[in-house]
């Protein structure tokens, strides 16, 4: 039996090799994908006619017979992996509508490599704007929440342990600050899969007078992809968009291990609706936060993509291969799709999250995280170093411990004891006053520096991160609106070619 796609090859494809090779990434052809191939063939094709490079009569019915390809979807294809790839699938069925002679002259000027290479960008392409524009719906989210407890006062942590007050709301900025910069990460990967690689051919360009930058245009690429070698061997683009959406995953497991820690009942700080938790089969009061630890294994299962892609990767030669090119990406694209289902789950979670208002307040109180500002008070208004303040302090809490009390023991007199033992000298100061120093909500608010957890200081950051996502939707809008006027230009060079 002869090779289904070559006269080179005098016998057919093992089936070992079809179905480990060929086969898997045939599976995934759905309507997507073909409709991508529909739109660079139908380019490819009017390129070819417009430079005269086949007849009319067969370029329309080229163009006839790839709408009425898109027309019966992916299923009347025949994804038999003894073809080897979609593409040539495409053009079995193409040359069974068409004649398989008319279908042969759409491979004037290209091959596998650049069409694989330019399918692949595309799809870049569309998963950044996807996935972006989830990201901004997360992202707004996450600064509401962060604009409604900017003054729920808790203890912000330290090896997780009390450090200072902050507020829950200045905690949700600091992460809106970080998917903000991941968001930037994202988007920056899309300028560089936006080059068109058809033209390229196998590596080595072609003789024939095509014309780049039409299709390029039609497609809606913003840049030809030279030099051809490098335009197809390459898919770096994909390798980064996997790296950046690990790096937001590492990110939002970072966040979900913080939240999970505070829903603990020894914590219980924070509450989430029963809607967004599960239970155990066995133990009736069980409230177990899945969506949280669904996060932290999404980013170990990105990271392992991620090394596996640049691992197969980085053994392969500097030219086409299927590891550089296919089995390297293979376990790229489904993290993309499972981030862009994730993101839905993570706006949920800023959405309902509560902190127990009352419970945070009180363990600020307790737990010696105002001692910074018992050291500034002295430095202040008694003239001494920091350093010696922070020794003063230091022993003062260390006292109030060793007698089995919480911050709420710490009174002048204990200070006083703590500064003869440390600095040889006491300080005239009032129950009231160091009381004031120890005040969570006053600890917060006296941190007006920029960035501080001030509520004003964190309105003014959140007011700042609300512009430049406003300033992102509109890039992000500018890039999809450029996408769908190229569709639209495509369909109607068609049109207006058929006549």
């Amino acid at each position: 039996m002869q090779n289904s796609v070559s006269s080179r090859l005098a016998e057919a494809t093992a089936p070992e090799v079809a179905q480990t090779i060929y086969a898997p990434p045939m599976r995934g052809f759905d309507a997507v994908a073909l409709e991508r191939m529909c739109a660079l063939n139908e380019a490819h094709a009017l390129m070819l006619a417009t430079q005269g490079l086949i007849a009319k009569e067969t370029a329309e019915a080229i163009l006839k017979g790839i709408a009425q390809v898109r027309a019966e979807g992916p299923d009347a294809i025949d994804l038999d992996p003894q073809f080897e790839d979609s593409y040539f699938a495409f053009e079995n069925r193409l040359g069974q509508i068409i004649g398989k002679s008319a279908a042969g002259w759409l491979h004037i000027g290209r091959s596998r490599n650049d069409i694989g290479s330019t399918l692949d960008r595309m799809a870049a392409r569309d998963w950044c704007l996807h996935l972006l524009e989830q990201m901004n719906v997360a992202r707004q989210a996450c600064l509401a929440a962060a604009e409604r407890h900017a003054e729920t006062v808790m203890p912000g942590y330290t090896h997780l342990q009390p450090a200072q007050p902050i507020t829950f709301g200045y905690y949700l900025a600091n992460v809106a600050r970080g998917m903000e910069r991941e968001y930037d990460r994202i988007a920056a990967v899309y300028p560089r899969a936006d080059a068109c690689a058809l033209g390229s051919a196998a590596f080595a360009g072609t003789s024939f007078p095509i014309d780049r930058n039409m299709t390029a245009e039609l497609l809606g690429f913003a840049a030809i992809a030279t030099p051809g070698l490098d335009a197809v061997a390459s898919r770096d683009y994909v390798t980064e968009l996997l790296w950046a959406v690990t790096s937001c995953q590492v990110l939002l497991s970072r966040v979900a291990q913080d939240l999970y820690t505070f829903t603990t009942w020894e914590f219980s700080t924070l509450r989430f609706p029963d809607s967004v938790a599960g239970t155990s089969s066995i133990m009736p009061q069980k409230k177990n936060m899945l969506p949280l630890e669904f996060f932290r294994a999404e980013a170990g299962r990105s990271i392992g993509a991620l090394s596996g892609s640049l691992s197969a990767v980085k053994g392969s030669n500097y030219s086409i291969g299927l590891d550089s090119v296919r089995e390297g990406l293979t376990d790229a694209w489904p993290v993309f799709a499972r981030f862009a289902e994730a993101l839905p789950l993570l706006r949920l979670i800023f959405e309902t999250a509560e902190p127990n208002a009352e419970m945070l307040l009180a363990r600020c109180s307790a737990n010696f995280s105002t001692a910074t500002d018992v050291a500034d008070g002295l430095v202040r208004e008694h003239g001494i170093s920091f350093r010696d303040a922070h020794h003063v302090v230091g022993r003062a809490v260390q006292m109030v411990i060793s007698r089995g009390e919480d911050a709420s023991g710490l009174d002048v007199a204990t200070l006083n004891a703590a500064a003869e033992a440390e600095i040889g000298r006491t300080f005239d100061i009032s129950e009231e006053t160091l009381r004031s120093w120890t005040d969570p909500a006053s600890a917060v608010a006296s941190r007006v520096v920029t960035g501080g957890p001030a509520p004003v200081s964190t309105r003014a950051m959140l007011s700042e991160m609300t512009g430049h996502l406003e300033g992102d939707r509109a890039a992000l809008e500018t890039r999809s609106t450029h996408l769908r006027h190229s569709a639209q230009q495509l369909s109607e060079r068609i049109a207006t070619y058929l006549g």
